[in-house]
């Protein structure tokens, strides 16, 4: 079985805020709670079959992500954005599915460092 990669590069992230990991722990509350949001949109979205509207919130995931230095999470959004600009409706249902396990797996990162926070 493939080990899958990890979901954030901390280190890389932090050096991002400087190091800073109050701002990191803020911005990872208002991303727990924003990409919430945005998953809710996103499975409305592939209901309705509103293809631009998957594409902007798959969009606005993956710059979000990007701030975490979220890799996994990053590309899923982004092969969705692309996907839902250029494809049929049954080709971004298992991307969404993926964008979903990607963003829960990264979610539940950054509660973990909320929570306990930063490994000394």
């Amino acid at each position: 079985m493939m080990e899958s990669p990890p979901v954030m590069d901390l280190s890389a992230a932090l050096d991002r805020f400087d190091g800073d990991q109050e701002l990191f722990l803020t911005l990872a509350g208002m991303f727990v709670e924003r990409s919430a949001q945005a998953l809710d949109v996103i499975r409305t979205a592939l209901v309705t079959q509103d293809l631009p509207l998957l594409a902007k919130e798959a969009h606005k995931l993956k710059g979000s992500a990007s701030e975490f230095c979220a890799h996994p999470a990053v590309a899923a959004a982004a092969q969705l954005e692309a996907s839902a600009r250029q494809a049929s409706v049954q080709d971004v249902a298992p991307l969404c599915e993926r964008v979903h396990a990607e963003m829960q797996r990264l979610t539940t990162a950054l509660e973990g460092i909320i929570e306990r926070g930063f490994a000394s």
